[in-house]
């Protein structure tokens, strides 16, 4: 009796450090982009959505998620202060997504009390990036690599804007241009090694081509998802230092950023008779070198854009 309880005891105490040395889940496999979608017509996210801050081990930058509840049949963020250019990041969710993907969302970025997010640097939308294994414990510089497309407010407060921005190896390089606030739609292309980043206002009408990247890069997967960031009056300007800033959540300073989804969709873009993703190893050189040559239609510069939108499709 007594060794059966010293051996319960024993267990007993061993059993915390062998759950903490449990691995975690694996992630939810690869989806294609025809299974890409959801209307948020739910009360709670799918479960092939995954959470950046979840899955790397960052502290939670949402003030608040929920779906359904604050806003009928949509998805509701409300970030704390924080942003994604160069190596910061903030609130991202992400499916995986294998090969050539046409990603549309629409979305609506607003304050609390008015059609316009308070402050600036406050935006939401679609963002594709390069998954680089990196976690809070491991994390290091000049690493990050995604590009997105915002609906939000920039430098300038009170002024509705589209953002673009591609970041290489963690150098960031954005466009601002005006549009008209309110629910938008808004899309995100890859074909191959060219990716588009397209918006229109709600309602339907001609999409506009906002930016175009080129990005050789021959790994097929992307997490592409929904980004929401703001920035806060209440935090002075100061020298930049990721490795603090993405470890510090700040619940304290005063932010006015509500993002809304109403729904996420995507398929597959048309073909430009290149299977770059599905090619063998032996004959990897030749497709990344068809990308380089003009093979791939759309990686062209001079395409003009009524022409990339008519080889996107509507």
């Amino acid at each position: 009796m007594t060794i059966t309880i010293l051996r319960r005891a024993a267990l007993a105490a061993t059993l915390p450090f062998l759950l903490a040395a449990a691995p975690p889940s694996p992630p939810p496999a690869p989806v294609a982009p025809e299974a890409f979608g959801d209307e948020f017509d739910g009360k709670a996210l799918s479960a092939d959505w995954q959470i950046f801050h979840d899955r790397y081990g960052w502290p939670n930058k949402l003030k608040a998620l929920d779906v359904g509840t604050s806003t009928a049949g949509a998805l509701h963020l409300e970030p704390y202060h924080g942003a994604w250019v160069r190596d910061l990041n903030a609130p991202f969710l992400f499916k995986t997504v294998e090969g050539d993907f046409d990603i549309r969302a629409r979305v609506r970025m607003r304050g609390k009390d008015g059609p316009i997010a308070g402050g600036t640097w406050s935006l939401g939308g679609l963002m594709a990036r390069l998954p680089n294994g990196m976690t809070e414990k491991n994390w290091e510089p000049r690493r990050e690599n995604w590009h997105f497309i915002t609906a939000g407010v920039g430098h300038e407060a009170g002024k509705p804007m589209i953002e673009t921005k591609g970041t290489y190896n963690s150098y960031s390089s954005l466009k601002l241009r005006p549009f008209p606030g309110g629910w938008v739609e808004l899309r995100l292309v890859r074909v191959g090694t060219a990716l588009f980043a397209l918006a229109r206002p709600d309602g339907g009408g001609p999409w506009q081509l906002r930016d175009r990247f080129y990005r050789m890069e021959m790994n097929p997967f992307m997490q592409v998802g929904l980004i929401a960031y703001t920035t806060s009056p209440d935090v002075p300007p100061a020298p930049e230092d990721a490795a603090k800033e993405n470890r510090t959540l700040d619940t304290t300073a005063k932010v006015d950023a509500l993002f809304e989804v109403d729904w996420v969709r995507g398929q597959r873009p048309p073909s430009v008779g290149l299977d770059y993703w599905k090619a063998p190893r032996s004959d990897g050189a030749r497709q990344w070198y068809a990308q380089v040559n003009g093979e791939n239609p759309l990686t062209d510069p001079n395409l003009p854009a009524a022409e990339v939108i008519r080889r996107l499709g509507i």
